[in-house]
């Protein structure tokens, strides 16, 4: 029984602490923390009147805010914070079930109004210019806000209108004459395709390649181990500005250096310090008082004036010295020595990988070169006053390491890529449209004389344009 009073009691209060926070945090107008606080005290109690009472005036209170603040943020211009806002009412409101007095009924078909406008802006405005790529981008940041069903009609208009605005832009683009420029023919095609709608792609785009075939191998690796380094070095070219999958030219890549892993073991004496406490005796002299007893005649006279003598006991202090022996203890220095293996273990890798990728510039070269070195000691003893234990070291396996190196040569192999296209066909200052489109295979890394150029045929969809070539 007290047993129960007791947990009584502390669950009291725990929920007294909890519900105080949220009194607090309403007090200050933190009304979405409040509720959520209100919420685990009505799961503990959720037969409390009260408790649910307050949780649903607190959710209230929470949207009216959120309401009220997104209204403030469009007066203010702030159209993306407003929308922001939104989202969180809409977003609470679904997740609490919580119906809208007429006030925020009145505040929601507003926000939402307003939230129209800016899309009409943000949105319609470019896809009627024939921006879609603006407009797409647009809508994208805004799915989450039109995933709600009070905004299910909008998107689906506006989805219509950027779609129907690529596929026009499309056809506009097939318009064009681009025989004699197969890079322009081919971003033509990736940006139709990207809209649903087909378009002619060049049978063969000059300057990039198909499948690699390789040439040479890592030392110290296996086959597996082989075929993976491949494997990954493939997908990375597959992912960059220079593959195509329809090219005819196959790139030869070189591969080589070295894998490999030394260990050794040792026989070694090892010690370890310690301190003993060792007792000692030292003889020590010490002086003390003692009472001691005296007997010895007394004169004394008496009334009448006789004179005797008395025989009198006394007890006199007298100091004496006297010496005892003491037990110490110092602390001596010791060493303790034990026989252990050393064990030591190295892995090291060097790869090197080239290919003729533009016959007018040095070959492409990427290498990667590292080491790992780890020792440790393994024995049985056990001294527990020199902190003296069983070891066994922990050594990182070679195959872990070396999947760490492959995915650092990977990112290496990547970035070079890029790099190497960018110095191939990027560097003049001065492009012409297919050169453009030939260099806007960069993707993000596309140079902003590119997207100058494109911006002649694009406008404002022009800094969008890389993203058709965004590798995966």
């Amino acid at each position: 029984m007290r047993r129960l009073l007791l947990v009584s009691v502390l669950a009291l209060c725990a929920c007294s602490t909890i519900r105080g926070r949220a009194d607090s945090l309403a007090q200050e107008g933190r009304y979405v923390e409040a509720a959520t606080l209100y919420e685990d005290l009505v799961r503990q109690s959720p037969h409390e009147p009260e408790l649910l009472q307050m949780r649903e005036r607190l959710r209230s209170q929470a949207l009216l805010q959120g309401l009220e603040a997104a209204r403030a943020a469009r007066h203010e211009g702030r159209d993306d914070d407003a929308e922001v806002g939104l989202l969180n009412v809409l977003d609470h409101r679904a997740a609490w079930g919580t119906k809208l007095s007429g006030g925020m009924e009145h505040l929601l078909r507003d926000a939402l109004e307003s939230t129209r406008r800016h899309l009409e802006l943000r949105v319609g405005v470019p896809a009627r210019e024939g921006h879609a790529l603006t407009a797409e981008q647009a809508l994208r940041r805004r799915q989450g806000l039109l995933a709600h069903p009070e905004l299910a009609n909008l998107a689906i208009d506006m989805e219509a209108r950027v779609q129907a605005s690529g596929r026009a832009s499309c056809q506009r683009l097939k318009d064009m004459r681009s025989d004699d420029s197969p890079h322009w023919r081919e971003l033509v095609f990736r940006y139709c395709d990207h809209w649903g709608e087909s378009a002619p792609r060049p049978a063969d785009v000059p300057g990039v390649f198909g499948a690699i075939a390789w040439e040479g191998s890592v030392d110290g690796l296996n086959v597996v181990q082989q075929a993976q380094l491949e494997s990954r070095l493939i997908q990375v070219f597959e992912s960059s500005p220079w593959y195509a999958s329809g090219a005819m030219s196959r790139p030869v890549f070189t591969l080589g250096g070295r894998f490999v892993t030394e260990q050794e073991c040792r026989d070694v004496e090892r010690t370890a310090s310690w301190t003993e406490t060792v007792p000692y005796t030292e003889e020590e002299t010490r002086t003390e008082v003692v009472n001691e007893v005296q007997v010895g005649w007394e004169d004394s006279t008496d009334v009448n004036g006789v004179t005797r003598s008395e025989l009198v006991t006394k007890n006199v202090p007298t100091t004496r010295t006297y010496t005892v022996s003491v037990t110490h203890h110092r602390q001596v220095p010791r060493t303790f020595e034990y026989q252990a293996l050393r064990l030591s273990q190295a892995h090291r890798v060097a790869v090197l990988s080239s290919s003729v990728l533009d016959s007018r510039r040095a070959p492409f070269l990427v290498t990667m070169q590292d080491h790992l070195f780890e020792s440790g000691y393994e024995h049985d003893v056990t001294f527990h006053e020199a902190n003296v234990s069983p070891e066994r070291p922990s050594f990182t396996s070679a195959e872990a390491w070396l999947d760490t190196k492959v995915a650092a040569l990977e990112t290496t192999f990547s970035e070079r890529l890029v790099a190497y296209w960018l110095e191939s066909y990027c560097s003049s200052p001065s492009l012409t449209l297919d050169e453009a489109a030939r260099c806007v295979r960069a993707g993000d890394a596309t140079p902003v004389q590119a997207v100058r150029v494109l911006a002649d045929i694009f406008g404002a969809d022009a800094t969008h344009v890389p993203a058709l070539f965004a590798w995966p």
